[in-house]
């Protein structure tokens, strides 16, 4: 059973102590065998499933889309402001500067970005739960166009060996943000969605050719 361990939320958050940001993704198809599979391991659960909205600002000349920067305003149990810097692979793994800080007011941190002139340029929403595997943070989402297990470490040898404990193909992962993967799934299907929202694709069945990936699950 997943239950929301104090201790286990502040060991989680060590992995942000330097400011730096080391993940990658995969696209999940048998979303019960990998649970099945993080039973089996004993995986310590940080956070159980909770619903994630996130909102993401640039200005009207999109001078955060051109410096390959991220400011971004998350509601999950907390509020969350986040800063990420421009990414750049390391041993095939993203890393960045992100810096972020617990808010008190989602509502007014929102206002506070727009009296400073910011915009919301996307909204995502998703349902996440943590586990932990050591220092290791294995978030598993469910979002609109499907799941995905991302992996935050502090090293990328560190996120490789997770991700082959969990029989994950090395190969199949991802690089791209969700909104990245939002601009790949429009260009693929000729749609001009702005937000990934439970709203926005209800009904519709996304392949992994739709967002230009493949199942990451290994076989057993």
């Amino acid at each position: 059973s997943c239950y929301y361990g104090f201790t286990q939320l502040k060991q989680s958050e060590r992995i942000n102590a330097m400011d730096q940001e080391i993940e990658v993704k995969f696209l999940i198809n048998d979303y019960e065998r990998l649970m099945r599979k993080i039973n089996n391991l004993g995986l310590i659960c940080a956070r159980p499933r909770t619903y994630e909205r996130n909102l993401r600002y640039d200005t009207p000349d999109q001078r955060l889309l051109y410096a390959r920067q991220v400011l971004r305003l998350r509601k999950d149990d907390l509020a969350r402001l986040t800063f990420k810097g421009p990414g750049a692979l390391q041993e095939g793994v993203l890393t960045r500067k992100e810096i972020e800080v617990v808010v008190s007011d989602f509502d007014a941190a929102n206002r506070f970005l727009e009296a400073l002139g910011y915009q919301v340029v996307l909204m995502y929403e998703k349902y996440r739960a943590n586990y932990l595997i050591d220092e290791l943070v294995l978030s598993l989402d469910e979002t609109p166009f499907g799941y995905f297990v991302e992996l935050e470490g502090k090293s990328p040898a560190q996120v490789k060996t997770a991700a082959n404990l969990l029989g994950l193909d090395w190969e199949e992962r991802i690089n791209l943000s969700y909104s990245g993967l939002l601009e790949q799934y429009n260009q693929n299907t000729g749609q001009a969605f702005r937000d990934l929202s439970f709203e926005v694709f209800q009904g519709l069945e996304v392949t992994p050719a739709d967002l230009g990936l493949t199942y990451a699950d290994l076989s057993e």
